[in-house]
């Protein structure tokens, strides 16, 4: 599989400036700048004292963010490839970060990452290649044993998981960690990679997430919701599955973990005024209520549109295979397809 010249360029990660080099879009899509709202989501999330794991590393933007951040930072990447690319970039700027050339999941196992030879970020793990993909096996060791055997007693405060899907995975092998650590975590909601390749639903997701982490929310736009609300759940999992929204999860275990992340993401937001005359609260809400309706009945009418799109492709589609299949037994009908079937038949013997 063809893939690009290595690229260094300058990014803006934090407070710094890096080097860093890729072979992908990855850089190039950047424009100078690693993705400001994720910056400013962990400054709230991480303690300088807190050991940090980046899971799912891929070139090190993010281990180079929590260099900054944290008190000593564990990377793992499971790709050899992408692997060399992390330890030149985190090797060139940082000194407390470690990386490893492994994944973290339910149980050891030997299989592959999988990606676009243009995006090493959105690699996934899976059992088989994909074709016009780089396919390349890689090692998965379980969780709570790895980090058994190499942290000695020093305690995990902060964990990032970005591992396209395989999030269940890689929680279920740190079952153990989570529950004695007790560290604050934030991971990927991605409703795309979770339903083709791990066939999880995101309610599902939510839901065993939600028996893992006393305090879970999804955040997006500067704002967080509490996704152990039924409400504020489903308004997520709509938003996310139909818009993209709310892709970044946060869960943790007490509230005093998350004052920073609560004050900028959740007690930022003001509640709504609503005046103390029932007439003008009245005129209010029902303000409120027909905006509302007429965002659904928006959503709806972009709905039913992309719906008599495709009912309009498929019919032109159907409509040519009705055409193509006519041609077709015309073609076998005729004189010439009759009067050459002898040679076509010598044709094939001697092939």
């Amino acid at each position: 599989m063809d893939r690009k010249e290595a690229l260094s360029l300058p990014i803006r990660i934090g407070d710094r400036t890096f080097q860093v080099t890729s072979d992908d879009q990855y850089l190039e899509d950047m424009r100078g700048e690693f993705e400001p709202d994720t910056v400013a989501l962990f400054r709230t999330l991480v303690k300088p004292d807190a050991l940090a794991l980046d899971i799912g590393a891929n070139i090190g933007c993010t281990a180079l963010l929590l260099s900054q951040l944290a008190r000593r930072t564990i990377g793992f990447e499971p790709s050899p490839s992408t692997f060399a690319l992390l330890q030149q970039n985190v090797d060139a700027g940082a000194q407390n970060v470690e990386v490893v050339n492994v994944g973290l999941g339910r149980e050891p196992a030997d299989l592959n990452i999988v990606f676009s030879p243009s995006h090493r970020s959105g690699g996934f793990v899976a059992r088989e290649g994909l074709a016009g993909h780089v396919t390349e096996p890689i090692q998965i060791l379980q969780g709570d044993t790895y980090l058994q055997a190499t942290l000695g007693t020093d305690r995990v405060g902060f964990i990032k998981i970005d591992v396209e899907g395989f999030e269940l995975e890689v929680l279920a092998g740190l079952q153990q960690t989570i529950a004695t650590h007790r560290p604050v975590v934030t991971l990927e909601l991605n409703h795309w990679c979770l339903n083709a390749f791990q066939r999880t639903s995101v309610p599902d997701f939510i839901d065993t997430l939600c028996k893992i982490f006393p305090l879970l929310y999804a955040v997006h736009d500067g704002h967080a919701i509490d996704l152990h609300d039924s409400g504020d759940r489903y308004h997520a999992t709509y938003r996310h599955i139909v818009h993209f929204e709310y892709a970044a999860l946060v869960g943790a275990f007490d509230r005093q973990q998350l004052d920073a992340f609560l004050q900028a993401y959740v007690d930022r937001a003001k509640p709504r005024s609503v005046p103390a005359d029932p007439h003008a609260r009245i005129a209010v809400l029902e303000r409120e209520r027909l905006e509302l309706e007429q965002e659904l009945n928006a959503e709806r009418e972009a709905g039913r549109a992309m719906q008599e799109d495709l009912s309009a492709a498929l019919a032109a589609a159907t409509q040519r295979t009705h055409q193509v299949r006519a041609e077709l037994e015309a073609v076998r009908a005729s004189t010439s397809w009759r009067i050459t079937k002898p040679l076509r038949a010598v044709k094939n013997l001697m092939q």
